[in-house]
């Protein structure tokens, strides 16, 4: 919110000098100064007097979770109790001047003999399962993954080579479907998939928006400065008019450039006995603990760090799950793992 709150800033107030109305009024810049100030500090205000935090303390001396809202201790909950964890999620919808967004919210759940109990949540994914490992190592006790198997505590650091496969990825003969144009290569040394996933409504939709973004970017701010086309008094126009010409074609075309140079790059997932390679970015098996799919976009997770790709210029969202599955199996098969032991 106060980034959001700086870059409006940043516009409004070159802009509303630009247009020279605080040089006729003096005093209209007290009164704008105290309306910027209400509108940006009222929705601060709002979330400190109307926001109940919630809060959770694990204590390792007394074996006692504490849960509690403000300064509050709400309940308490004794270790042994806490059969095991598990992750959910749950979404709302955002409404806002220019519509409305969906924000998911991840959880770390305790599972008691009564039912559930949340013991940590995020909008990040990454961030939950880093609480939920720390979680299940404080209590000592066992982690359901997305197959719904108890992975025990002293498991959970185990290397991406090393964890056990589901069975359901295991026997399943992965396929993508045809307009993914993926192309799958294996030899004796790695497994290779290649994108050439090039959809055209990108371009037309990338277009379209670089277009309405070079007129609004040109004609309202230019225009507070006298830079427009609209302004020019003479042609060729002034040095600094063809400038403010030429950068409001380069910032509006950021996104068919964006298209433009995703269209172009390479995109390949390679896997040897010992790395997983996204492009040319190594990734030791060794380092790595997990590799997991939220929404378009790849994690590959350990205790210390997230490096994140996205699928969405790589195929189509019904082959992302594929995609995933697809590196699950071949990291397995090609580390040395032995698919019939695997599936106990």
């Amino acid at each position: 919110m106060f980034a959001v709150n700086l870059v409006t800033l940043v516009v409004l107030i070159p802009t509303f000098f630009g247009t020279g109305v605080f040089e006729e009024d003096p005093f209209l810049v007290g009164f704008f100064l105290v309306i910027f100030i209400a509108f940006f500090i009222s929705p601060h205000i709002f979330l400190y007097l109307f926001q109940k935090p919630k809060w959770t303390e694990f204590d390792p001396e007394t074996r006692i979770i504490l849960l509690g809202e403000k300064k509050v201790t709400l309940r308490t909950i004794p270790f042994d109790q806490v059969q095991f964890l598990s992750f959910s999620e749950y979404t709302y919808t955002v409404k806002t001047k220019n519509g409305s967004r969906t924000v998911t919210v991840f959880t770390v759940l305790g599972h008691l003999d009564e039912g559930t109990v949340p013991f940590a949540e995020s909008t990040n994914f990454p961030e939950v399962r880093l609480f939920g490992e720390s979680i299940a190592k404080i209590l000592k006790t066992s982690l359901q993954n997305e197959s719904k198997e108890l992975i025990p505590y002293t498991e959970l650091d185990l290397p991406i080579h090393k964890r056990k496969v589901p069975k359901e990825i295991l026997d399943s003969e992965i396929t993508f479907l045809s307009d993914s144009t993926l192309i799958e290569e294996k030899t004796n040394q790695e497994s290779k998939l290649f994108s050439k996933y090039n959809p055209k409504i990108f371009v037309f939709v990338s277009f379209t928006v670089s277009i309405a973004l070079t007129l609004i970017f040109h004609f309202v701010i230019g225009s507070a400065f006298d830079f427009s086309i609209e302004t020019w008094e003479s042609f060729p126009p002034t040095m600094i008019q063809i400038i403010f010409l030429i950068l409001s074609i380069m910032i509006g075309f950021l996104p068919l450039t964006y298209v433009w140079w995703n269209y172009k790059k390479r995109k390949e997932i390679r896997i040897t006995k010992d790395s997983f390679y996204w492009n040319q970015t190594e990734y030791r098996f060794q380092d790595w603990e997990e590799i997991l799919l939220k929404e378009h976009t790849l994690y590959i997770i350990n205790d210390t760090k997230t490096k994140s790709h996205s699928l969405f210029f790589f195929c189509l969202p019904t082959d992302y799950l594929n995609v995933r599955n697809w590196i699950i199996k071949e990291i397995f098969l090609r580390s040395g793992g032995n698919a019939d032991l695997s599936r106990f």
